[in-house]
């Protein structure tokens, strides 16, 4: 990995901090944990405003990163990687809403498990992503995890909704 792809991917990591922002916001603002009808317009909230964030990104990624620099091979390069890396932005509602609703995150150790094994299976990921394709392999691998645990995660959310009051 060269100095243009770590500082691309570290301007990615500003940016992702970023579009997250606001789905602690409003994780704060809305007590949904006991209420699936607040958890669906919650979870609507979170996909409008990430679609929007995802959206002004793929449009704008040359001027936003412009901003952290002005190297053209890391703008290029950070252009490059933030497409690759939020292909599934817009899907970071469930990342944060269905482990919480489910498991209650302050009281149960699933949810724990649940998110630390996401970590592991992503440094998994990287490693193996990173023998098989160098530098390409470490940004496949994030959505890609995403991808995976979106599935689990709704797999579990829809086998569990019969025992939360709903």
């Amino acid at each position: 990995m060269n100095k243009i792809q770590t500082y691309a991917l570290f301007y990615n990591l500003i940016i992702y901090l970023i579009m997250i922002f606001p789905i602690f916001i409003i994780l704060l603002k809305k007590d949904f944990t006991n209420s699936f009808k607040k958890l669906v317009s919650c979870f609507i909230y979170i996909t409008i405003l990430e679609i929007f964030f995802s959206l002004f990104l793929y449009i704008f990624a040359r001027e936003i990163f412009s901003i952290f620099t002005k190297t053209t091979g890391i703008i290029n390069y950070a252009v490059y990687a933030s497409r690759i890396l939020f292909i599934s932005s817009s899907l970071y509602g469930i990342k944060f809403l269905v482990p919480t609703f489910l498991f209650n995150i302050s009281s149960n150790k699933k949810t724990t498990i649940l998110v630390l094994s996401k970590i592991v299976v992503h440094i998994i990921f990287i490693f193996t992503f990173y023998k098989l394709f160098s530098f390409k392999g470490i940004l496949y691998s994030f959505p890609i995890c995403d991808l995976i645990y979106y599935i689990i995660y709704l797999i579990l959310f829809f086998k569990n909704i019969p025992k939360k009051n709903i």
